[in-house]
């Protein structure tokens, strides 16, 4: 018989990604998830009698998060009110403030999400799993990393999310790996059972997750986790983003983030018209996005010739992360029988979600996969 969630325990799985950080929860034999942009600044969003009386339209506002009177602005349109923090380092997953902002920001949103009334919950009981870079659950410094995360952690947690007041005590953490959601989302089903064939369990499973600061990499063949195949290097999509930023720079005269110049690059990748304003006239920027495209895919591509070799040691190849949306057709043609995840941004989130509904899953803290 599987665990399932209850009132008084929330299983909920949290992807901590460089560009997003995605959470999902099985509820009512239902997957539900959340999504929030990875950006964080330090800001206010009042404007006080400021007004520019020309136009009506909706106020763009971020998430505002207050911990320990420290207010944090979160997700979409931080921009728009305060310089971003853009921390790329390794570092930044096991404490500091804009994790923390992010961190508190997704699982409210979420809990929301699952209709939970904060108010009439004074006290919101989480297990957690948290799923983490293959390069850093692989480095000689994970059981530190992961000693780290559960410090701060396990215990309870108090802070305000858009004027919503939260209480939550987080009773147990697991830290898997990012990729492995994908193959539990492709393979089990929402009760955490695998819902494939036999002999897919066994079969020679590949997975690349292309993320925006990492790419992972992980085999498993009859159940079993293949060092040879699996792997991580930082060559997630923010390579792309940093070559258009460059460009923008150089062709706009205009500076702008990391997740600005890659909104751009995904914008222009997906089909959608993607033009930068440049003293009247129209910049067209799907050249500069193919350009920056296929620097990064090229990068890529040796770096898979090297590790993957030609793929055919295994016999599915899923495709997963945010970053296949741009780098995809370019993967795809390297390995023609690579298979794209239907919800390939919030898959990792999905299949440790699931993954959580087994007996036992989430009773020891101290676990690392």
């Amino acid at each position: 018989m599987t665990s399932q969630n209850t009132p008084s325990t929330y299983k909920i799985a949290v992807d901590v990604g460089f560009y997003a950080f995605k959470a999902a929860a099985v509820w009512e034999d239902k997957i539900v998830t959340e999504r929030v942009p990875a950006i964080v600044g330090v800001g206010e969003t009042d404007n006080g009698l400021l007004s520019i009386g020309l136009v009506r339209q909706k106020k763009q506002m971020p998430d505002v998060v207050i911990v320990d009177d420290l207010r944090h602005l979160v997700g979409q349109h931080v921009n728009l009110y305060a310089r971003p923090i853009e921390r790329l380092d390794f570092d930044r997953l096991t404490f500091s403030p804009e994790l923390r902002a992010l961190l508190y920001t997704t699982l409210g949103r979420l809990l929301l999400r699952l209709g939970v009334k904060v108010e009439l919950e004074p006290l919101i009981e989480l297990a957690l799993i948290v799923a983490l870079p293959v390069q850093v659950l692989q480095s000689p410094d994970a059981k530190t990393v992961v000693q780290a995360l559960e410090t701060w952690l396990i215990g309870d947690h108090h802070f305000i999310l858009n004027s919503q007041a939260f209480h939550l005590h987080i009773q147990a953490l697991k830290a898997m790996a990012q990729p492995l959601g994908s193959f539990f989302d492709w393979g089990l089903n929402s009760n955490g059972q695998w819902g494939r064939s036999p002999a897919d369990l066994k079969a020679s499973v590949a997975v690349l997750d292309q993320g925006f600061n990492t790419l992972d990499l992980f085999h498993l063949a009859g159940g079993q986790i293949v060092r040879r195949y699996t792997g991580g290097e930082t060559l997630g999509q923010r390579r792309a983003a940093k070559v258009m930023q460059d460009l923008l720079l150089q062709k706009g005269g205009r500076r702008f983030s990391l997740h600005e110049a890659d909104e751009y690059v995904r914008l222009a990748c997906n089909g959608h018209r993607a033009e930068l304003l440049v003293k009247g006239e129209a910049l067209d920027l799907k050249p500069l996005a193919r350009q920056a495209l296929d620097i990064a895919a090229g990068e890529v591509r040796a770096y898979l010739s090297q590790t993957w070799e030609d793929g055919k040691a295994f016999d599915y190849i899923l495709l997963t992360g945010g970053g296949i949306l741009a780098l995809g057709e370019r993967l795809r043609s390297a390995y023609p029988n690579a298979i794209e995840l239907p919800e390939l941004v919030t898959a990792n989130a999905r299949g440790l979600a699931k993954f959580a509904q087994r007996a036992g899953v989430l009773d020891a803290p101290k676990q690392v996969a």
